[in-house]
């Protein structure tokens, strides 16, 4: 007599099992070597890369902040960031770039090889782009405490999202028209620090909308000395690096993924035609 599970796995109409192949994942060996490449150019793949920071940050300024407030932005730490004409970039090149990545020890710069130079692209460079301060040690996380100018113009300060933050500043836009207007913040220091915020959460560390800000920054930026001596270029320089080491890790190169790219991606973008112009 034959079982039923002989005549299930001669039924025609029986469903197959489906055959899983894990594909190898990339790289297969981590390189140990100065100037050993992570990826060897047979390897690449296509991926689209994303950088979730706020593009149209420009815009929110000019609408939120007075003629008065926005000098202060741009006279203050964030000068540099402010003077740049936007913040887009080819994700397609740092996908290249993420690529062309070649392991060294050196912390403070990250290199590749590009069209058979190797090239590093270094915490100075950052620097001299941003203008922004940087140390040679870790940066120290700061103190964890409340933000008074969140609570007082959002309601809290701690589970902040940027959305919330941008879409408080959208509700509460210049009106032109409206002699009597009166802006919502308190006065002109409150309604730069808030943009400050925004710069440091969206812009230099590239965090998405749906993201909670942390406190300790907005902490900081609340400090006008504080402000002035963190070093900003550095803390945004290690995330950026840091997002583009690790990338693809456990990135299957048949499947295709989407990744993103965090920190300030936009000097890498600029100090790359910097070197390859006719490019």
């Amino acid at each position: 007599m034959t079982s039923t599970k002989s005549k299930a796995s001669k039924d025609p109409k029986s469903p197959k099992a489906p055959r899983i192949c894990k594909a190898p994942l990339v790289p297969v060996t981590v390189p140990t070597k100065s100037g050993e490449r992570y990826y060897e150019f047979q390897d690449w793949f296509n991926r689209h890369a994303y950088w979730k920071g706020n593009h149209d940050l420009k815009g929110l300024i000019v609408t939120f902040l007075t003629p008065a407030q926005q000098e202060k932005l741009n006279n203050g730490t964030f000068r540099y960031i402010i003077a740049m004409k936007n913040f887009h970039c080819s994700m397609k090149l740092v996908h290249c770039l993420i690529l062309s990545h070649v392991f060294t020890n050196d912390r403070d710069s990250i290199s590749f090889k590009i069209f058979g130079c190797d090239v590093s692209f270094s915490l100075e460079d950052f620097h001299i782009m941003c203008d922004l301060r940087i140390i040679t040690h870790n940066v120290e996380k700061s103190i964890k405490r409340e933000s008074k100018i969140l609570k007082r113009y959002l309601g809290k300060s701690k589970g902040m999202t940027l959305k919330y933050i941008r879409e408080y500043m959208i509700q509460n836009q210049i009106k032109k028209d409206d002699v009597n207007f009166k802006h919502v913040c308190e006065s002109d220091e409150d309604a730069v620090k808030l943009m400050k915020i925004l710069i440091v959460e969206s812009i230099l560390f590239g965090r998405k909308n749906e993201s909670t800000m942390l406190e300790e920054y907005a902490t900081i930026v609340e400090d006008d000395e504080a402000c002035l001596n963190y070093p900003w270029g550095s803390a945004s320089y290690e995330k950026l690096i840091t997002s583009i080491k690790y990338a693809l890790d456990n990135k299957d190169k048949n499947i295709p993924t989407e990744y993103t790219v965090g920190g300030f991606s936009y000097p890498l973008y600029v100090w790359f035609y910097e070197h390859f112009p006719y490019i």
